[in-house]
Protein backbone atom coordinates (compact mmCIF):
# COMPACT_ATOMS: atom_id res chain seq x y z
CA UNK A 1 0.00 0.00 0.00
CA UNK A 2 1.48 3.34 -1.09
CA UNK A 3 0.92 6.12 1.42
CA UNK A 4 0.26 9.67 0.25
CA UNK A 5 1.59 12.94 1.64
CA UNK A 6 -1.12 15.57 1.18
CA UNK A 7 0.57 18.88 2.03
CA UNK A 8 2.18 17.27 5.08
CA UNK A 9 -0.82 15.14 6.05
CA UNK A 10 -0.01 11.45 5.87
CA UNK A 11 -2.70 9.20 4.40
CA UNK A 12 -2.24 5.44 4.48
CA UNK A 13 -2.09 2.34 6.64
CA UNK A 14 0.44 3.77 9.09
CA UNK A 15 -1.73 6.83 9.82
CA UNK A 16 -5.07 7.22 11.62
CA UNK A 17 -8.18 7.45 9.44
CA UNK A 18 -8.54 10.95 8.06
CA UNK A 19 -11.78 12.93 8.04
CA UNK A 20 -12.73 15.09 5.07
CA UNK A 21 -15.33 17.73 5.90
CA UNK A 22 -17.41 19.39 3.20
CA UNK A 23 -18.01 23.02 2.27
CA UNK A 24 -20.12 23.96 -0.75
CA UNK A 25 -20.08 27.39 -2.37
CA UNK A 26 -22.68 26.35 -4.95
CA UNK A 27 -26.17 27.79 -4.59
CA UNK A 28 -27.71 24.66 -6.13
CA UNK A 29 -26.13 22.19 -3.67
CA UNK A 30 -28.86 20.08 -2.05
CA UNK A 31 -27.41 19.81 1.47
CA UNK A 32 -28.13 23.23 2.97
CA UNK A 33 -26.08 23.05 6.21
CA UNK A 34 -22.81 23.06 4.23
CA UNK A 35 -23.70 25.69 1.60
CA UNK A 36 -22.30 29.24 1.88
CA UNK A 37 -21.80 32.04 -0.63
CA UNK A 38 -20.33 34.57 1.82
CA UNK A 39 -16.59 33.96 2.47
CA UNK A 40 -16.75 35.21 6.06
CA UNK A 41 -19.65 32.97 7.01
CA UNK A 42 -18.06 30.09 5.13
CA UNK A 43 -14.78 30.55 7.02
CA UNK A 44 -16.58 30.51 10.36
CA UNK A 45 -18.36 27.31 9.35
CA UNK A 46 -15.07 25.72 8.36
CA UNK A 47 -13.40 26.70 11.63
CA UNK A 48 -16.25 25.87 14.00
CA UNK A 49 -18.10 23.01 12.33
CA UNK A 50 -15.31 21.27 10.43
CA UNK A 51 -11.79 21.89 11.74
CA UNK A 52 -12.71 22.33 15.41
CA UNK A 53 -14.79 19.15 15.17
CA UNK A 54 -11.88 17.10 13.82
CA UNK A 55 -11.69 17.52 10.04
CA UNK A 56 -8.20 16.91 8.66
CA UNK A 57 -9.23 17.92 5.12
CA UNK A 58 -11.80 20.46 3.95
CA UNK A 59 -13.26 19.67 0.52
CA UNK A 60 -14.67 22.75 -1.22
CA UNK A 61 -17.23 22.22 -3.98
CA UNK A 62 -17.88 24.88 -6.60
CA UNK A 63 -20.95 23.20 -8.04
CA UNK A 64 -23.41 20.51 -7.11
CA UNK A 65 -22.52 17.11 -8.49
CA UNK A 66 -26.19 16.13 -8.33
CA UNK A 67 -27.21 14.78 -11.75
CA UNK A 68 -30.42 16.84 -11.65
CA UNK A 69 -28.40 20.00 -12.28
CA UNK A 70 -26.55 21.05 -15.40
CA UNK A 71 -22.78 20.80 -15.54
CA UNK A 72 -20.86 24.04 -15.18
CA UNK A 73 -18.09 24.77 -17.66
CA UNK A 74 -14.52 25.32 -16.51
CA UNK A 75 -15.04 29.06 -17.04
CA UNK A 76 -18.13 29.06 -14.82
CA UNK A 77 -16.29 27.17 -12.09
CA UNK A 78 -13.43 29.66 -12.31
CA UNK A 79 -15.94 32.49 -11.85
CA UNK A 80 -16.97 30.92 -8.53
CA UNK A 81 -13.45 30.12 -7.36
CA UNK A 82 -12.95 33.54 -5.75
CA UNK A 83 -15.43 32.68 -2.98
CA UNK A 84 -13.50 29.51 -2.17
CA UNK A 85 -10.16 31.35 -2.22
CA UNK A 86 -11.40 34.16 0.01
CA UNK A 87 -12.81 31.55 2.38
CA UNK A 88 -9.60 29.58 2.88
CA UNK A 89 -7.65 32.83 3.31
CA UNK A 90 -9.99 33.72 6.22
CA UNK A 91 -9.87 30.35 7.98
CA UNK A 92 -7.85 30.42 11.21
CA UNK A 93 -7.70 26.67 11.83
CA UNK A 94 -5.24 24.21 10.34
CA UNK A 95 -6.42 21.81 7.64
CA UNK A 96 -5.58 20.56 4.17
CA UNK A 97 -7.80 22.26 1.59
CA UNK A 98 -9.15 20.23 -1.32
CA UNK A 99 -10.86 21.65 -4.40
CA UNK A 100 -13.58 19.49 -5.93
CA UNK A 101 -13.46 19.87 -9.70
CA UNK A 102 -13.40 17.87 -12.90
CA UNK A 103 -11.31 20.40 -14.84
CA UNK A 104 -7.52 20.58 -14.98
CA UNK A 105 -7.62 24.36 -15.56
CA UNK A 106 -9.63 24.90 -12.40
CA UNK A 107 -7.36 22.58 -10.42
CA UNK A 108 -4.29 24.42 -11.70
CA UNK A 109 -5.68 27.80 -10.67
CA UNK A 110 -6.81 26.56 -7.25
CA UNK A 111 -3.50 24.83 -6.50
CA UNK A 112 -1.61 27.93 -7.61
CA UNK A 113 -3.56 30.12 -5.20
CA UNK A 114 -3.65 28.24 -1.92
CA UNK A 115 -5.42 24.90 -2.28
CA UNK A 116 -3.45 21.78 -1.33
CA UNK A 117 -5.13 18.90 -3.16
CA UNK A 118 -7.81 18.01 -5.71
CA UNK A 119 -10.96 15.90 -5.54
CA UNK A 120 -11.64 14.87 -9.16
CA UNK A 121 -15.17 13.51 -9.39
CA UNK A 122 -14.69 12.62 -13.07
CA UNK A 123 -11.68 10.36 -12.51
CA UNK A 124 -9.19 11.99 -14.89
CA UNK A 125 -11.71 12.36 -17.71
CA UNK A 126 -9.77 15.57 -18.30
CA UNK A 127 -6.49 13.93 -19.38
CA UNK A 128 -4.47 16.95 -18.22
CA UNK A 129 -5.54 16.48 -14.59
CA UNK A 130 -2.75 14.00 -13.66
CA UNK A 131 -0.13 16.33 -15.18
CA UNK A 132 -1.43 19.37 -13.30
CA UNK A 133 -1.49 17.53 -9.98
CA UNK A 134 1.98 16.10 -10.53
CA UNK A 135 3.41 19.52 -11.45
CA UNK A 136 2.01 20.93 -8.19
CA UNK A 137 3.11 17.82 -6.23
CA UNK A 138 -0.51 17.64 -5.05
CA UNK A 139 -2.53 14.70 -3.79
CA UNK A 140 -5.60 13.94 -5.88
CA UNK A 141 -8.71 11.90 -5.17
CA UNK A 142 -9.76 10.01 -8.28
CA UNK A 143 -13.40 8.93 -8.26
CA UNK A 144 -14.51 6.02 -10.43
CA UNK A 145 -16.18 7.55 -13.47
CA UNK A 146 -16.56 7.10 -17.22
CA UNK A 147 -14.18 9.11 -19.43
CA UNK A 148 -16.81 11.83 -19.81
CA UNK A 149 -16.68 15.24 -18.11
CA UNK A 150 -20.47 15.51 -18.09
CA UNK A 151 -21.24 12.16 -16.40
CA UNK A 152 -19.33 11.95 -13.10
CA UNK A 153 -19.56 8.56 -11.43
CA UNK A 154 -21.82 7.02 -14.08
CA UNK A 155 -19.80 3.80 -14.26
CA UNK A 156 -22.80 1.72 -15.29
CA UNK A 157 -23.36 3.92 -18.33
CA UNK A 158 -19.92 3.30 -19.82
CA UNK A 159 -19.87 1.29 -23.05
CA UNK A 160 -17.66 -1.45 -21.65
CA UNK A 161 -18.09 -3.68 -24.70
CA UNK A 162 -16.34 -1.02 -26.78
CA UNK A 163 -13.94 0.13 -24.09
CA UNK A 164 -12.78 -3.37 -23.08
CA UNK A 165 -14.41 -6.13 -25.11
CA UNK A 166 -17.87 -7.69 -25.52
CA UNK A 167 -16.71 -10.81 -23.65
CA UNK A 168 -15.38 -8.80 -20.72
CA UNK A 169 -18.56 -6.72 -20.60
CA UNK A 170 -20.67 -9.87 -20.42
CA UNK A 171 -18.63 -11.29 -17.54
CA UNK A 172 -17.99 -8.15 -15.51
CA UNK A 173 -20.03 -7.22 -12.48
CA UNK A 174 -20.37 -3.68 -11.13
CA UNK A 175 -17.29 -3.84 -8.91
CA UNK A 176 -15.25 -5.02 -11.91
CA UNK A 177 -16.46 -1.94 -13.77
CA UNK A 178 -15.47 0.33 -10.89
CA UNK A 179 -11.95 -1.13 -10.94
CA UNK A 180 -11.64 -0.47 -14.67
CA UNK A 181 -13.00 3.06 -14.32
CA UNK A 182 -10.46 3.82 -11.61
CA UNK A 183 -7.59 2.52 -13.73
CA UNK A 184 -8.39 4.67 -16.80
CA UNK A 185 -5.65 7.22 -17.48
CA UNK A 186 -3.54 5.69 -14.71
CA UNK A 187 -2.55 7.14 -11.34
CA UNK A 188 -0.20 9.79 -10.08
CA UNK A 189 2.16 8.99 -7.23
CA UNK A 190 -0.26 10.82 -4.91
CA UNK A 191 -3.58 9.37 -6.05
CA UNK A 192 -6.31 8.36 -3.60
CA UNK A 193 -9.11 6.22 -5.07
CA UNK A 194 -12.85 6.68 -4.50
CA UNK A 195 -15.25 3.90 -5.64
CA UNK A 196 -18.14 6.37 -6.17
CA UNK A 197 -20.96 5.56 -3.76
CA UNK A 198 -24.29 7.22 -4.44
CA UNK A 199 -26.83 7.68 -7.19
CA UNK A 200 -24.52 9.00 -9.89
CA UNK A 201 -26.75 7.58 -12.62
CA UNK A 202 -30.14 5.98 -13.00
CA UNK A 203 -28.39 2.72 -13.88
CA UNK A 204 -26.48 2.54 -10.59
CA UNK A 205 -28.51 0.61 -8.01
CA UNK A 206 -28.56 0.35 -4.25
CA UNK A 207 -27.44 -3.25 -4.69
CA UNK A 208 -24.38 -1.96 -6.57
CA UNK A 209 -23.44 0.23 -3.61
CA UNK A 210 -24.05 -2.55 -1.11
CA UNK A 211 -21.83 -4.95 -3.05
CA UNK A 212 -19.12 -2.30 -3.41
CA UNK A 213 -19.21 -1.69 0.34
CA UNK A 214 -18.96 -5.41 1.11
CA UNK A 215 -15.92 -5.69 -1.18
CA UNK A 216 -14.11 -2.48 -0.19
CA UNK A 217 -11.05 -4.44 0.88
CA UNK A 218 -10.49 -5.57 -2.69
CA UNK A 219 -9.66 -2.01 -3.76
CA UNK A 220 -6.46 -2.26 -1.75
CA UNK A 221 -5.05 -4.23 -4.69
CA UNK A 222 -4.75 -0.88 -6.49
CA UNK A 223 -2.02 -0.01 -3.95
CA UNK A 224 -3.52 3.43 -3.32
CA UNK A 225 -5.23 4.90 -0.25
CA UNK A 226 -9.02 4.68 -0.38
CA UNK A 227 -11.59 7.42 0.24
CA UNK A 228 -15.30 6.79 0.66
CA UNK A 229 -18.23 9.17 0.73
CA UNK A 230 -20.98 7.16 2.42
CA UNK A 231 -22.46 9.78 4.72
CA UNK A 232 -26.28 9.40 4.80
CA UNK A 233 -26.26 7.68 1.40
CA UNK A 234 -29.35 5.94 0.03
CA UNK A 235 -27.92 2.43 0.22
CA UNK A 236 -27.65 2.87 4.00
CA UNK A 237 -31.03 4.56 4.31
CA UNK A 238 -32.61 1.68 2.43
CA UNK A 239 -31.29 -0.83 4.97
CA UNK A 240 -32.65 1.07 7.98
CA UNK A 241 -35.68 2.60 6.22
CA UNK A 242 -34.75 6.17 7.16
CA UNK A 243 -34.82 9.46 5.28
CA UNK A 244 -31.64 11.54 4.88
CA UNK A 245 -32.03 13.61 8.05
CA UNK A 246 -32.45 10.41 10.13
CA UNK A 247 -29.50 8.46 8.70
CA UNK A 248 -26.68 9.60 10.95
CA UNK A 249 -26.75 6.43 13.12
CA UNK A 250 -26.58 4.26 9.99
CA UNK A 251 -23.64 6.30 8.67
CA UNK A 252 -21.82 5.97 11.97
CA UNK A 253 -22.42 2.22 12.05
CA UNK A 254 -20.96 1.89 8.54
CA UNK A 255 -17.89 4.05 9.22
CA UNK A 256 -15.86 1.64 11.40
CA UNK A 257 -16.77 -1.18 9.01
CA UNK A 258 -15.29 0.87 6.17
CA UNK A 259 -12.13 1.55 8.18
CA UNK A 260 -11.80 -2.13 9.03
CA UNK A 261 -12.06 -2.93 5.31
CA UNK A 262 -9.08 -0.68 4.66
CA UNK A 263 -10.49 2.80 3.99
CA UNK A 264 -8.20 5.71 4.84
CA UNK A 265 -10.36 8.82 4.33
CA UNK A 266 -14.03 9.33 5.19
CA UNK A 267 -15.78 12.24 3.49
CA UNK A 268 -18.67 13.52 5.61
CA UNK A 269 -20.95 16.37 6.61
CA UNK A 270 -21.05 15.04 10.20
CA UNK A 271 -17.44 15.55 11.21
CA UNK A 272 -17.29 15.08 14.99
CA UNK A 273 -19.42 11.95 15.07
CA UNK A 274 -17.72 10.40 12.05
CA UNK A 275 -14.28 11.05 13.52
CA UNK A 276 -15.18 9.13 16.66
CA UNK A 277 -16.66 6.23 14.71
CA UNK A 278 -13.60 6.04 12.45
CA UNK A 279 -11.23 5.98 15.44
CA UNK A 280 -13.18 3.06 16.94
CA UNK A 281 -12.82 1.20 13.66
CA UNK A 282 -9.10 1.91 13.64
CA UNK A 283 -8.58 0.90 17.27
CA UNK A 284 -10.48 -2.38 17.19
CA UNK A 285 -10.53 -3.46 13.57
CA UNK A 286 -7.96 -5.31 11.50
CA UNK A 287 -7.17 -3.91 8.09
CA UNK A 288 -7.24 -6.52 5.33
CA UNK A 289 -4.09 -7.63 3.61
CA UNK A 290 -3.85 -7.26 -0.13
Amino acid sequence: MNSVDAAGLGIGDEYPPRIMGVLNVSEESPYDPSVYDDPGEAARYVDEELIDEGADIVDVGLESANKRFGVLSAEEELDRLHVALETIESVSGDAVFSIETRYADVADEALSRGFDMVNDICGFADPEMPTVCTEHDAAVVKMASPPDLERPGAVRETDWAARKSPGWADRADYVDQVFEALKQNGFTEKTIVDPAFGGWSEAQTLADDRETFRRLGEFRSLERPILVSINRKNFLGDVVDRETDERLPASLAATPLAVERGVHVIRTHDVAETRDAALIGSAFGDRPTR
